[in-house]
């Protein structure tokens, strides 16, 4: 009976023991090619907006807009997968609108003078739903899906560009800091990767909301790197249960040739 009992719990940490490297197999195979994405900012507004700017509907040109002026850093070309904007629903109840987002080059490179350009690198007009109860802020956040031609742009290095809003399609507002110095806009940014900050716009005017108040606005972007997980090598899973099977194989014999043993004694 002890025979038999040992016999059984050896087959019992064998199939356990098979069991985890075929799920260690089973694993590598899921896991090879998954990739984890890292988010990365190039500029955001480093505070909380505290008020937000009237923006009424009109199927304008690229001047009246909304936009930051910027230079890239050295280490381009870079990508734009995501654009934040912050919004307000104003007064206008409706449960979508239309609004257009460009890149497009600037008129210098002059720190408080840089506007958008002429020339537009690329153009999205996206579609959005947004809340239906007035004076309402929310954040529209936008992914390469729904700017396709803007996230296949590719940003140069040390290369100044406009990003601007402009046609929305209902009367909205934009999310703005108020109170800044007159020359000092730029320094309520976050940047990174060796981007700088230009301008803040409207209409394609350096912006101000008073003699003595030069808003940021609350627009970000950035880009999304993934990078693979580390592959499991299935040859090193396959060796691994091959040594586990060939011990299991090894305990079996033994316990077969001490089973004999005794059979033998026995009947001596």
């Amino acid at each position: 009976m002890k025979s038999l009992a040992r016999s059984q719990a050896v087959r019992r940490r064998a199939a356990v023991a098979v069991a985890s490297v075929a799920a260690l197999l089973i694993a590598s195979s899921w896991l090879e090619g998954v990739a984890t994405g890292e988010t990365i900012t190039y500029i955001t507004p480093t505070n909380a907006g505290n008020s937000n700017a009237n923006w009424p509907a009109v199927n304008g040109t690229y001047t009246q807009n909304y936009g930051i002026a910027f230079t890239t850093g050295n280490s381009g070309p870079f990508d734009i997968d995501w654009i934040r904007l912050g919004l307000n629903t104003s007064s206008v109840t409706a449960d979508s609108a239309t609004l257009t987002i460009a890149l497009r080059n600037t008129t210098n490179t002059t720190a408080y003078s840089a506007v958008a350009g002429t020339t537009a690198y690329a153009t999205d007009t996206v579609t959005f739903s947004k809340p239906t109860a007035t004076s309402t802020a929310f954040s529209l956040d936008l992914t390469s899906v729904q700017l396709a031609n803007i996230s296949a742009y590719s940003l140069q290095a040390n290369t100044a560009y406009a990003l601007i809003l402009y046609a929305p399609t209902v009367n909205i507002g934009m999310t703005r800091t108020t109170g800044f110095a007159s020359g000092t806009t730029n320094d309520e940014y976050t940047v990174t990767n060796g981007f700088t900050m230009l301008t803040t716009f409207r209409n394609n005017s350096n912006y101000f909301n008073n003699s003595n108040s030069f808003p940021s606005l609350d627009i970000s972007f950035g880009a999304t790197v993934t990078a693979p997980v580390p592959e499991i090598d299935p040859s090193g899973l396959a060796s691994a249960m091959s040594l586990v099977i060939g011990s299991v194989a090894m305990l079996e014999q033994r316990r077969r040739k001490r089973a004999t043993a005794a059979t033998v004694a026995v009947m001596a």
